[in-house]
């Protein structure tokens, strides 16, 4: 037997369902304080250097996102 299930579901419907945080407030206030920054032309501040934190050190997380995605692209995944 087979059973398929369709949903359709809007981005923000998908985040509560999945139970991931709403950040919406936390990106608008990091990106208005980078740009604040960048158009005033602080001295020592460098965008790249903002972001290098999370991605640089980060291995752990960038593993535990392909071990995840992974199945999805994997050429021995069944076809629906």
């Amino acid at each position: 037997m087979k059973v398929t299930i369709d949903v359709d579901l809007t981005p923000e419907e998908m985040r509560r369902l999945i139970g991931f945080p709403d950040v919406q407030q936390f990106n608008e206030a990091v990106m208005e304080e980078m740009l604040l920054r960048l158009k005033a032309g602080t001295e020592g501040y460098d965008p790249l250097q903002f972001f290098r934190a999370g991605i640089m050190g980060n291995t752990d997380t960038w593993t535990k996102w392909t071990e995840l995605f992974s199945p999805f692209g994997s050429k021995t995944a069944k076809p629906q």
